[in-house]
């Protein structure tokens, strides 16, 4: 029986090794951090698993998991401005934007939960760049686009028509759970209601402020009203409640809730951070790491920080002198805040689990714990850290914390 031997010469060798490597490098590079992820312009919960959201960024669309990656779904680099799911069919995403080379996509569907994207339509005077869609709940037929006006589609996407002017400065649309022709808009001159499909709108919050988002579920009505905060009503009435005006000069653009859970919500904030809410919008925590950092977690890792912590830092973060944070003595600085007084939210959750484990060159007080604590411990403690601020502290952490400094 003959054989043969493979036999590649070195040059071949060399070719075949940075071939392999190219390849490694590639796949590697298709996942990223999500604090490095730019421009995300809308979200859904990804169906199979409640704790991955699909979201569609300047160069794309990415699966996110709490553990703070983001990894690419499909090859399109497509900036996708607008992104909604079918109510009913959770395989179907529609979207619209534009390619890295400039002009517009129109209409996009994918059948594959992103894998891959097909036009559908131009749109009326395409092709469009929708900036805002939502299907509507009542009739999954029924689309609305942003795009020189609005836009609707009766047919699933397939055709268009003009429907009618916006508020000046619209931002985001929704459609009404329970009438195809009912919409909302969020715009600079405040939160307004059509339910003639765009035909005549009037106000739907009492307030003329901003809204910058605006998002219905089975449920409610939720929107973000500047100055305000986050708010809800059940339609038709829509008696709002404020549930959560902790947000200080940061605000909510896009949001999606858990199909499973009606009071688990994801948002995404003006400096690009994903948000998570147990409990209907009332209290957020960062979208990163909220599996793990349950009511139960951060409550032992309280009294862990009182056991260790404390008489440095003072009673829940308030540092070793309130009064004068920035004081020094003869050991240096005074051990700062770690609630959102000062700067502990400068920096990531890596960064402060690292200065707990191996304390700080910068300042001798910062002493390491890493001989007697571990690094789960030194997590939760960060978890407790993070409970103690405010959803605008939790929005501009770690890398995003320039965009605030004003």
């Amino acid at each position: 029986m003959n054989t043969r031997r493979l036999s590649l010469s070195r040059p071949w060798l060399c070719l075949l090794a940075i071939g392999l490597a190219t390849l490694w490098s590639t796949a590697r590079a298709e996942t990223v951090a999500l604090d490095r992820l730019e421009h995300i312009h809308g979200l859904a919960v990804d169906p199979d698993q409640s704790s991955r959201l699909y979201l569609a960024t300047h160069s794309g669309l990415f699966l996110a998991t709490p553990k703070g990656l983001a990894t690419r779904v499909g090859v399109s680099k497509d900036d996708l401005m607008s992104f909604a799911v079918h109510p009913t069919d959770p395989d179907v995403f529609y979207a619209s934007g534009h390619p890295p080379g400039g002009g517009n996509l129109g209409v996009l569907a994918s059948r594959d939960r992103g894998e891959s994207w097909q036009r559908v339509s131009a749109g009326v005077g395409g092709p469009v760049d929708f900036h805002a869609m939502d299907l509507s709940r009542a009739d999954p037929r029924m689309i609305y686009g942003m795009y020189k006006g609005l836009q609707m589609s009766g047919d699933g996407g397939a055709t268009w028509r003009q429907a009618g002017p916006l508020p000046k400065d619209t931002f985001d649309l929704a459609a009404s759970a329970r009438a195809p022709e009912a919409l909302y808009a969020a715009a600079r001159g405040g939160l307004f209601a059509s339910r003639d499909g765009g035909g005549k709108w009037t106000r739907a919050f009492p307030q003329p402020r901003p809204a910058t988002l605006v998002h219905v579920s089975d449920q409610e009505v939720h929107a973000f009203v500047y100055g305000v905060g986050f708010v809800a009503g059940a339609e038709p009435g829509l008696g709002w409640e404020v549930r959560s005006a902790a947000f200080g000069d940061r605000f909510l653009l896009h949001m999606t809730v858990d199909p499973n859970d009606p009071n688990l919500f994801h948002a995404v904030a003006d400096t690009g951070t994903v948000l998570t809410s147990r409990d209907g919008g009332r209290s957020w925590v960062s979208y990163t790491g909220h599996d793990r950092e349950t009511p139960e977690v951060v409550a032992e890792a309280g009294r862990l920080y009182d056991k260790i912590c404390k008489s440095c830092h003072g009673a829940k973060g308030v540092g070793e002198r309130p009064e004068d944070m920035y004081a020094n003595d003869d050991y240096g600085v005074v051990a700062p805040p770690l609630d959102d007084s000062a700067h502990g939210w400068h920096h990531s959750d890596g960064n402060l689990a690292e200065t707990i484990l191996n304390g700080s060159p910068r300042n001798p007080r910062m002493m390491p714990f890493k001989e007697i604590i571990s690094e789960q411990d030194a997590g939760n403690l960060v978890a407790y850290l993070k409970s103690l601020w405010s959803p605008r502290s939790l929005a501009c952490q770690g890398a995003r914390h320039m965009r605030c400094m004003h």
